[in-house]
């Protein structure tokens, strides 16, 4: 709860959360308002990382850790509770907004216009039944301006202490009120940009070109003592990965084991193979091994040669944002009243990435020397670029015999595998609001969006050019050539590829094999709203007032695409193939009504009594079929300074267009057949007589699936239903007479979600689908049937989605705000937004659905948060303070070093610490208001330039940590 409502001189304002309009602090449910004055008091150009900073909010999708999936680059989605960004419901003006993932329902903000922001409200707890599907967590609402009369025209440059990741922002807009103020039209643009950050920006932080900063494996978990298996460490390489290539003297599929063979050359004294590196020029060198931790089980040395793994990547992609906006209303009377608001925004991510690399397989002779997706690549021995005293060496390290070897390389000389994704987003809302009855309300709107994306995947290896490249010889003239083109050209546009040494790939050979690879998306919304809210003060009273209620339907409709190009759906690039996208329309059709009752009013010990109660009735088009949402709760006042709320919410989660029609893409493992002779009484009771019904004969041996991988499809389940939550909301609400300006609240929330969307490995599924009481069940319905004669299907079935896990999130919310004037040119504000996490679980295991997994306390959800402000104005001087609290988090599992539900510590000696600290970050900012129009302003987000602790770099899970450090800004304000 805002503690500026407090100084709102009692203006009614439209709460998140309710169709009825109510006072803020007067809200049944929890919500926490965060104003554009609170958005715009820091550096960030990217308002959802503003609102990421809440307590409330996890940092799944800020803009430092977008760029950890492919096409996802610059997106900033909300996360209230941790509870998953699909659960979460993004409003605009308490109405939908289109998507910025096809497929998904998930509003990317920045697409939402900064200028016209007047505020933000978090409500939380299930809010289905005002609001439709999605709103399991709670809703997050943006209260656009109205009415805005005059020109503003804002610029703020930033950058860091650093000298890099410069940010720029300039906005405008204008608003004009007009036919004696019944019609208002305004237009805001807005640019936003802000640069990129790589590792090799922050050596210090990333241990870019010097050794990465990790958790390192030192002692074998399987030497089952007290020493802590890792141990915080600098300078860390791999030696599995090197940018210039090299050898591993191993023998077999791990390369932490030295060759079999009797070759004792081939292992260090720690019974570990030796290790050569290629120089630039291609001959061979033997490692500097520093400190070695293979014998430990790590791939991994300290101070010795090797990658680092971190001299490429994003710390902060790129971001530039191009935003317009129009909005308008004409009231031609009270009771009719035209309205529209219009966008374009378009928004441009690019972040580098990690090269291509390979590592292990199988070498020597009478292997398969094919290569597959990861691993090192082969050679030959009659490579025309192979040094021939390095063959000799690595030929005396492999049995006799041998024909080829393995380099593992991570490819930094071949091109970093960059990414630019464009977003296009076209919305209009067109309606018509107004009152009649004296006050009754009624609003009818059509709110169409579209949305584009065009994405570009740089240096993608084409798969089958790279190894045709990098097999060359000498054909009979002596050159340098494709091994497919020595005796007769096959390719003319093969180049050979020399892989020896950092650098030593032609750029000819690169342009060969390199190719940027495309994809395009795209994603449409309908969504047709009418609204009628009145009260009974024409008919009726109770004793605390008029009966108020709102009633409505929706009908909503999404398409959406996705598509690359034919190289990543065939296959043939470093990306798994990738097809089409193509799913049909998601459709519903829903009708809502919500009461409120006042009981009580103006009374002794009873202030206020209030009961509120809503309901929604939604037909989804598909699996998901018919389904209900309800919620009721009340406020009760004994005095007048202190309400008492409670809230109980029953809400539903829809299965998106991703859930339900995934393309299916091929995959392969080796699984085992529930009814195979060796594991049909490996299961239930019932496996064997669900194996007879399936039509597999008795004492059926699969040996197909014995001896080779089983080929099955990933992706989608088209028979989903919907996800089904229960929430519980209790709180306080404290604004004591005797201290003006004060507004305590304090919430309690418990959320449970059932029937969870997750994903099922394929032998789960099987095992899942024979072990149940009969065939008939969800994962039976994954399983193509056999072929006749017992084997599985080709593709034998499809790894997806069911509905079986469980998540839960318990906690307190506190917000204090303070407001005081001590006379006409001093000013005091306070402000303290605090989260306390009781319990944060999934439940995840299909095989022991009640068996909890603690998320409380790990990385990205600590048990406390809270951010504390403090802004004093004199006269045209205002100065603030922030300071953002984020308490300590498990640097692993929380159940391996600590005993849980009963359960002793998994691996109580995983390492040497136990906790990430809690840090603190501090912001200063001054604003100076030069006259009423012009406005100079300037300050410094993370004064103290922390880092995210222990090595983690802010752009995964840790992305709850600041990865930028000290930034300072200067800006203007000029309105007319």
């Amino acid at each position: 709860m805002t503690a500026d409502a407090s100084a709102d001189m009692g203006a009614d304002i439209v709460v998140t959360g309710s169709r009825i309009s109510r006072p803020t602090l007067d809200s049944p449910i929890p919500v926490t308002t965060v104003t554009a004055t609170d958005l715009t008091r820091s550096g960030q150009v990217a308002v959802g990382d503003v609102l990421n900073d809440l307590p409330s909010l996890r940092s799944t999708y800020s803009q430092a850790n977008s760029t950890q999936y492919i096409g996802t680059s610059g997106l900033n989605l909300l996360d209230l509770r941790g509870l998953g960004t699909t659960r979460t419901l993004v409003l605009v003006n308490g109405r939908r907004h289109i998507t910025s993932s096809p497929g998904d329902f998930l509003v990317d903000t920045n697409t939402i216009p900064t200028d016209l922001i007047e505020r933000v409200d978090v409500v939380t707890g299930g809010s289905s039944a005002v609001y439709g599907s999605d709103a399991m967590a709670g809703v997050v609402n943006f209260v656009l301006k109205r009415d805005f009369d005059g020109f503003t025209a804002n610029a703020q440059a930033g950058i860091t202490s650093h000298g890099d990741r410069p940010t720029y922002r300039l906005s405008t807009t204008w608003g004009k009120n007009f036919a004696d103020g019944r019609g208002n039209v305004a237009v805001s643009l807005e640019y936003n940009q802000s640069d990129l950050l790589t590792y090799a920006d922050r050596p210090g932080l990333t241990g870019a070109y010097a050794g990465r900063r990790q958790f390192q494996l030192v002692d074998s978990p399987k030497n089952d003592n007290t020493i802590p298996d890792r141990t915080f460490l600098t300078g860390v390489h791999s030696f599995g990965y090197d940018n210039g290539g090299n050898f591993i003297a191993y023998n077999g599929s791990s390369v932490l084991k030295c060759g079999a063979g009797g070759i004792a050359a081939a292992c260090r004294d720690n019974g570990a193979p030796r290790v050569f590196g290629f120089h630039p020029d291609g001959t061979l060198y033997e490692y500097n091994y520093g400190t070695d931790f293979r014998p430990a089980g790590s791939g991994n040395n300290q101070g010795g040669d090797g990658a680092t793994l971190n001299d490429t990547g994003t710390l902060y992609p790129r971001l530039k944002r191009y935003v317009a906006n129009v909005l308008g209303h004409f009231d031609v009377s009270d009771a009719f009243k035209p309205f529209i608001e219009a966008k374009f925004v378009r928004v441009e991510s690019f972040n580098q990435g990690a090269p291509t690399f390979g590592q292990g397989g199988p070498q020597g002779s009478g292997a398969d020397p094919d290569t597959y997706l990861g691993s090192g690549t082969p050679i030959f021995f009659d490579n025309a670029f192979l040094n021939p005293a390095a063959a000799a060496t690595i030929q005396s390290l492999l049995p006799a015999g041998s024909t080829f070897f393995r380099v593992n390389r991570n490819n930094v000389d071949f091109g970093t595998r960059d990414e630019f994704d464009q977003r296009d987003t076209f919305r209009i809302v067109g309606g018509v609001e107004g009152n009649f009855n004296d006050d009754w309300k009624y609003d009818v709107s059509v709110n169409y969006g579209r949305f584009w994306s065009r994405s570009n995947f740089y240096n993608n290896r084409y798969e089958s050019r790279f190894l045709n490249a990098v097999d060359a010889v000498r054909n009979a003239d002596g050159q340098i050539v494709c091994r497919i083109n020595q005796t007769s050209v096959t390719d003319p546009s093969c180049v050979p590829l020399n892989i020896f040494g950092n650098g030593a790939p032609s750029q000819a050979a690169l342009n060969y094999i390199n190719t940027t690879s495309h994809g395009r998306g795209r994603a449409s919304e309908l969504d047709v709203v009418a609204n009628l809210v009145g009260d009974s003060s024409q008919l009726f009273e109770l004793p605390g007032g008029p009966v108020r209620f709102a009633i409505g339907g929706e009908y909503r409709r999404e398409t959406a695409s996705y598509v690359y190009d034919d190289s990543v759906k065939g296959g043939d690039t470093f990306f798994n193939a990738i097809p089409d996208f193509r799913p049909p329309s998601f459709a519903v059709k829903e009708a809502y009504g919500e009461l409120e009752l006042p009981i009580l009013r103006d009374l002794p010990f009873a202030q206020e009594l209030t009961l509120n109660g809503a309901g929604r009735v939604a037909d989804y088009k598909g699996s998901t079929g018919t389904v209900f949402a309800w919620n009721a709760g009340g406020i009760y006042s004994p005095i007048r300074d202190v309400k008492f709320r409670v809230n109980y919410s029953r809400s539903v989660r829809a299965p998106t267009l991703t859930d339900l029609y995934n393309s299916p893409s091929q995959n392969f493992d080796l699984l085992d057949d529930p009814c195979d002779v060796n594991f049909i009484d490996k299961g239930k009771s019932t496996r064997a007589a669900n194996c007879a019904a399936a039509g597999v004969p008795a004492g059926f041996v699969n040996d197909v699936a014995r001896a080779s991988s089983t080929e099955f499809l990933s992706g989608g389940n088209p028979n989903l239903t919907a996800e089904k939550s229960r929430s519980w909301t209790y709180g306080v609400i404290v604004q004591p007479s005797f201290i003006p300006g004060l507004a305590i609240t304090a919430d309690y929330y418990d959320i449970r979600i059932n029937n969870v969307i997750n994903a099922v490995d394929a032998q789960t599924i099987l095992d899942a689908c024979y072990d149940a009481p009969t065939l008939d069940n969800q994962f039976c319905k994954l399983i193509n049937p056999r072929q006749a004669n017992g084997y599985f299907a080709r593709p034998a079935l499809l790894q997806s989605t069911v509905n079986f896990s469980a998540l839960q999130a318990k906690g307190i919310d506190l917000d204090i705000a303070y407001n005081h004037s001590f006379d006409a040119d001093n000013k005091l504000a306070l402000r303290f937004v605090g989260n306390w996490v009781r319990n944060r679980t999934d439940y995840p295991y299909l095989d022991a659905p009640t068996q909890p997994e603690r998320v409380k306390g790990e990385l990205g959800d600590p048990v406390y948060q809270f951010n504390l402000s403090a802004d004093y104005t004199h006269k045209n001087l205002t100065v603030g303070y922030q300071l953002r609290y984020i308490g300590k988090q498990s640097i692993t599992d929380w159940e391996a070093q600590h005993d849980t539900n009963g359960v002793p510590a998994l691996n109580p000696y995983y390492a040497d610490r136990v906790y990430y600290p809690a840090v603190v970050y501090h912001n200063i900012r001054a604003s100076l208001d030069v006259d009423k129009r012009f406005t100079f302003y300037g300050g410094v987000d993370n004064l103290t330039n922390k880092q995210p602790p222990l090595g983690l770099l802010g752009n995964g899970d840790d992305a709850i940590y600041d990865n930028v450090g000290r930034f300072m800004y200067v800006g203007a304000t000029v309105k007319f």
